[in-house]
């Protein structure tokens, strides 16, 4: 019964896909793909892939801008450069990524709209990045990170033991069982020989 509530829980508690932006579009001779999570915890960080190909056989100067909320950057931390030019060789793709985006903790988990600006020959795209803040770990990554499965692991000792022993007779492991012999196992017609 517990492995029947284990599992139904596994299999109803459990998202069905991952989910996450994928979004692409064309300026001209230039095609753009961005790749993100739409979720993430409080506490850690993300990344945001822009695929860029250019199509043309002359190179392409891109220009690729990230924007955080107005007025909530202080909930992100990011060291890079919001903003970056690429040149993009003719009929070549070029990848670049926003890495170690960080939201931070100590306020209200939300849906931030974050925007990815890309700039080729004086048109612009906006692409529209909202994420969603989920609480952080529910433990520290240090010595829980140890414990916390050590802890699991021993309170489904606990529960095998307990079913095991109202199974089984006391003392059962000690008595060693009865020897099997051969000619008792046999049915009566294989050894009735041919008619």
């Amino acid at each position: 019964m517990l492995f029947v509530v284990l599992t139904l829980s596994v299999e109803f508690g459990c998202p069905r896909h991952a989910c996450g932006l994928m979004q692409s579009g064309s300026l001209d001779d230039l095609k753009y793909s961005v790749y993100a999570p739409d979720w993430t915890w409080q506490k850690r960080d993300i990344n945001i892939l822009v695929v860029l190909e250019n199509t043309r056989e002359e190179s392409a100067e891109v220009g690729l801008k990230l924007v955080f909320p107005p007025g909530k950057e202080h909930h992100f931390r990011y060291d890079g450069e919001r903003t970056i030019d690429l040149a993009v060789p003719g009929g070549k793709s070029v990848r670049h990524a926003f890495t170690n985006i960080v939201a931070l903790d100590g306020v209200p988990r939300q849906v931030y709209d974050l925007e990815l600006i890309v700039r080729y020959e004086g048109q612009e795209a906006r692409v529209a990045y909202p994420v969603r803040t989920i609480r952080g770990a529910a433990v520290s990554p240090g010595k829980w990170a140890l414990f916390l499965p050590g802890g699991v692991a021993l309170a489904w000792c606990i529960v095998f033991l307990a079913v095991i022993r109202r199974f089984a007779k006391a003392g059962a492991w000690r008595i060693p069982a009865e020897p099997f012999r051969e000619r008792d196992m046999l049915q009566p017609w294989i050894q009735a020989g041919p008619t």
